[in-house]
């Protein structure tokens, strides 16, 4: 028999911390609401380098970047996220609305990790966060 997919009310209440960088205050206002619903807490960055910051303060338990952002792309956010905080590249999933327009490196490191497509409606935000949460539990960062 098929094991059906977590659901919500599965879930447990408290599911830690996470974070959204994306340059669209739009996006990380609908990500931010779908996760806080979920039960987590979540911070939110504008840019990589605020996404840096908030790391360094605090470990998370889900980090949910946009791949193509002013400044520090979501890739090279991703690269130095465990130069910040160990163990933090393993709780990644991006976002993009291009996934065809990155170049060969970006786009490798994307497709190995889960990938939200925009714009996103809020059941794929919702069953891409439960799959990784069924491969990558809280606390195992």
């Amino acid at each position: 028999m098929k094991s059906q997919p977590t659901a919500l009310t599965q879930l447990p209440t408290n599911l830690g911390k996470a974070l959204v960088v994306d340059d669209e205050p739009v996006v990380r206002i609908l990500y931010a609401e779908v996760l806080e619903a979920m039960g987590f807490q979540v911070d939110t960055a504008c840019d990589a380098a605020q996404g840096l910051d908030r790391i360094k303060a605090t470990p998370y338990n889900l980090i949910i970047s946009d791949i193509r952002m002013p400044g520090m792309t979501g890739v090279e956010f991703f690269l130095k996220a465990d130069s910040v905080r160990e163990g933090t590249q393993g709780r990644f999933i991006f976002t993009t609305g291009l996934l065809d327009s990155l170049n060969a490196h970006e786009y490798m490191i994307a497709t190995e990790k889960p990938c939200i497509m925009k714009p996103a409606k809020v059941e794929t935000i919702q069953q891409t966060v439960l799959n990784f949460l069924k491969n990558s539990p809280p606390g195992n960062s």
